[in-house]
């Protein structure tokens, strides 16, 4: 008899499946547990799950996805965190924004823009 979604058996003729620990799935044959692979997770559910939108994961086998600190942004493969480019920032956990109206950052990885001087303005690059 098959095990139900999400659970496992390592033994033939068992009379119980069994539920992954966290960071792990069951494994294509329904006889084990694999890894998680990075930007994704797994809790207690026996399921890996890509991480929320603005976290990552960042090794095998995460139980739970991170958020990234100020001054930067999750990687498009959720497996990271990148510095904001110039002309952008981010003072918190959220993704880099744009610098606004008079200000800008010269510096990757700005928690803030600066603003500009009496009588200048930002050169186009932020």
């Amino acid at each position: 008899q098959l095990c139900p979604p999400n659970q496992y058996t390592a033994n033939s003729g068992a009379t119980s499946c069994d539920t992954c620990d966290c960071g792990l799935e069951p494994d294509g044959s329904g006889t084990g547990c694999q890894l998680c692979t990075p930007g994704f997770f797994s809790s207690n559910s026996g399921v890996c799950q890509q991480c929320p939108l603005d976290q990552y994961s960042s090794h095998s086998g995460a139980c739970s996805c991170f958020s990234c600190g100020p001054g930067s942004e999750v990687n498009s493969n959720q497996d990271g965190c990148d510095l904001c480019d110039p002309g952008f920032f981010s003072a918190d956990e959220n993704a880099c924004q744009t610098c606004q109206g008079n200000s800008f950052s010269s510096h990757s990885g700005a928690t803030s823009c600066d603003t500009c001087d009496c009588g200048a303005e930002p050169d186009g690059t932020g």
